[in-house]
């Protein structure tokens, strides 16, 4: 292989496995609500890893396939009103903000949570524009604020890093509850599984694998790493189209 295997490379392979179990439950089980309770976990990973990584280009490729995955939506749903920009230009938005966001908030802890007030006061608006809202953007700033804890490992960084943490994880939990309109069973699911991956990012850390895997294995981490946005859109395309197909037969 070209380059070692890393965290990073790793926990994009598991997000896309939430994908994929997200978009399925979308597109050909929409009776089964448990699909999209376990999808829950994809976007979170990475908004997150777009916080933490330190580029702030936005490559145009996102652009690209999110104009395309944006236009397919409205060819495909039955009203504008159910059309949003797609997540890739949520990402290209916090790609943009993050700098001023580093620079100007991330270290003062009160400015951190005005700007999780803003944000909770503000999803029930974005998420009409956008397909992640507001309440992605806390956990683009978790990724941020993890990133900076662990190069300075201060106290203040540290309840910075924390607050914003459970910020991120109890909007998204209550916002993703409300916009399904899960029951009581899937409500509670959902709080634990995005509790325990607000928990396993606190821990994350961007290293080589310290294990080597099968050699297939081993390549399909590298792909996910290096293309994982762009797998995401095709695979979407893919499904939707199919789904589309399938509903005018």
């Amino acid at each position: 292989m070209s380059r070692s295997l890393t965290t990073t490379d790793l926990w994009k392979f598991v997000g896309l496995i939430f994908v994929f179990v997200d978009h399925y439950g979308l597109f050909f089980d929409e009776d089964q609500e448990w699909w999209r309770v376990i999808g829950r976990l994809a976007a979170p990973i990475f908004f997150f890893l777009i916080g933490f990584a330190r580029t702030r280009t936005v490559p145009w490729i996102w652009l690209g396939l999110g104009t395309l995955l944006t236009l397919l939506d409205y060819l495909t749903s039955d009203s504008l009103a159910e059309v949003r920009l797609n997540i890739l230009f949520d990402f290209a938005l916090i790609r943009l903000a993050l700098p001023y966001i580093e620079n100007n908030v991330a270290g003062h802890l009160w400015r951190v949570l005005v700007l999780a007030a803003v944000c909770t006061a503000t999803t029930p608006l974005t998420s009409l524009i956008l397909e992640y809202g507001s309440d992605g953007w806390l956990w683009a700033v978790f990724g941020l604020v993890h990133r900076l804890w662990l190069s300075q490992k201060t106290h203040t960084a540290w309840v910075i890093r924390n607050c914003t943490a459970a910020s991120a994880a109890t909007l998204y939990a209550a916002w993703e509850i409300i916009d399904f309109e899960f029951g009581l069973w899937p409500a509670v699911v959902t709080v634990l599984l995005v509790t325990a991956l607000t928990l396993f990012l606190t821990d994350f850390r961007r290293t080589e694998l310290n294990w080597t895997p099968p050699d297939g294995v081993a390549a399909g981490f590298a792909f996910c790493g290096q293309r994982s946005l762009e797998i995401y859109a095709v695979s979407l395309i893919v499904m939707q189209l199919l789904s589309f197909a399938i509903e005018s037969n």
